[in-house]
């Protein structure tokens, strides 16, 4: 019997130890790339909810219905600290969440996962051959497209189906779109000036295996259409042509740059460097990291100077995060020793390290003919640099529970993740080319 009883959990799936450092559900996945889409996708969903109506939401290319979850987890804008019900949608505030795939087994696993939840449901389905009885059915608030769904289109394909939803939709209706972006560093020997060229890439979903792993195993590729902002905006305009009505494209912004799937399996780029790695580890609890594993050594592209000065204007930023953080450990690693030998310390502050690194973008940051993105570059770095000041002068101060594991290197990544956010410039430079859109009839 107790043998039984432990085959059953066994069975569940359940008795596995828990790890964020590999896999689908990665730390990244939950804590940089869904907060990202959940940090510009907030606004759209507050002005949703405050119109009153329960919402009703099509999900297009379900899976196993990440999507709702990833919905369910955005968190409202200016909350207060004091507040624990933080996000903008609960459950009851659902009408419909139907989500659509082709995949039976997905659609199974995602009915069984959220078989409690109202109002949710999935079904096999083509998304762009939807029946003549969709069209009689009432509109929704959010059409849904999320993690390179609309890559497994054709751009006519595509155009057919915004069409399809922007004449289907009502009046303030958003459509969130994503697509892989053809700028990414994880695919840089595709790069081309022609939009004729390497429009597709035989994708390879080796990412969800172990070092090693994928080499034993047969992995079946498939085509994904990658985009640039220039072929986003022209798709987005023809479907607003077709359908007759006007489709805005609110926000166009790049997802998971140094840190997309195929960074670490340098599958199409063998100049990459195991940068998600190192960031799961950044995020897993009770694990230290060696941050000199998350400088970025990016390698330029003859004949892209644009792309070039971008990444490594990312680059340069990132870098000198990583090593200001490694200069305050050590700093405060000083102190602590002066502190008990009975000397007096020294500040170390943000102007200081700025002056003597040469790590920040060719010194730019103190020119007097700076350029806009410069001057974005400057003040998004100085505020996570005295974010990074404030954390480890706080933690230092801590010996409970390992405070360089648990409280700095996380927060570490989360400026990290906001340099990525501000200074990214939706041109697909990241894995994924987000587009949000909105109906206006």
């Amino acid at each position: 019997m107790k043998k039984n009883a432990y085959n059953e959990a066994i069975s569940s799936g359940k008795y596995e130890p828990p790890s964020g450092l590999i896999g689908k559900y990665d730390n990244v996945r939950r804590f940089w790339e869904d907060e990202v889409i959940g940090i510009f996708l907030s606004r759209y969903l507050e002005q949703l909810v405050v119109e009153g109506n329960k919402l009703r939401i099509l999900d297009l290319g379900c899976g196993s219905g990440d999507g709702y979850d990833l919905l369910m987890g955005v968190k409202r804008q200016n909350v207060t600290t004091s507040e624990h019900n933080v996000n903008v949608i609960t459950p009851d505030l659902i009408d419909t969440y139907l989500g659509f795939d082709t995949n039976p087994s997905l659609i199974a696993q995602a009915n069984a996962i959220h078989s409690g939840s109202p109002g949710v449901v999935f079904e096999e389905m083509d998304f762009n051959c939807l029946p003549s009885e969709f069209n009689e059915e009432a509109p929704y608030d959010l059409y849904f497209a999320a993690y390179g769904t609309l890559s497994h289109n054709t751009d006519d394909e595509t155009v057919r189906l915004l069409s399809h939803i922007a004449k289907h939709s009502r009046d303030g209706s958003i459509i969130f779109c994503d697509w892989l972006g053809r700028y990414s560093y994880e695919w840089q020997p595709l790069w081309t000036k022609d939009m004729e060229q390497n429009k597709t890439i035989d994708y390879l979903i080796s990412y969800i295996y172990g070092d090693g792993e994928e080499a034993e195993k047969e992995i079946t590729s498939f085509p994904l259409r990658l985009l640039s902002s220039k072929e986003t905006l022209a798709i987005i305009e023809q479907s607003s042509r077709d359908a007759g009505v006007q489709i805005e494209p609110e926000e166009l912004f790049d997802r998971s740059i140094f840190m997309g799937r195929h960074i670490d399996t340098a599958q199409y780029n063998p100049c990459c460097k195991p940068m998600r790695r190192a960031l799961n580890s950044l995020l897993e609890p009770n694990i230290r990291t060696n941050l000199e594993d998350l400088i970025v050594d990016y390698v330029p592209k003859e004949g892209f100077p644009e792309l070039n000065d971008f990444y490594q204007n990312l680059e340069g930023c990132w870098n000198a995060l990583v090593r200001y953080t490694m200069e305050l450990l050590q700093h405060f690693d000083a102190e602590e020793l002066r502190r008990l030998l009975g000397g007096g310390g020294e500040a170390l502050d943000v102007p200081s390290f700025l002056r003597r690194t040469q790590r920040v973008p060719a010194s730019r940051l103190e020119s007097t003919s700076q350029t806009s993105t410069t001057v974005t570059a400057q003040s998004a770095l100085k505020k996570a640099m005295l974010e990074m000041e404030r954390v480890v002068t706080g933690a230092s101060a801590l010996n409970i529970a390992d405070p360089r594991a648990n409280i700095i290197e996380p927060q570490l990544c989360y400026c990290l993740r906001q340099l990525e956010m501000e200074l990214q410039q939706g041109e697909g430079c990241g894995h994924g080319l987000v587009a949000i859109l909105k109906v206006h009839k």
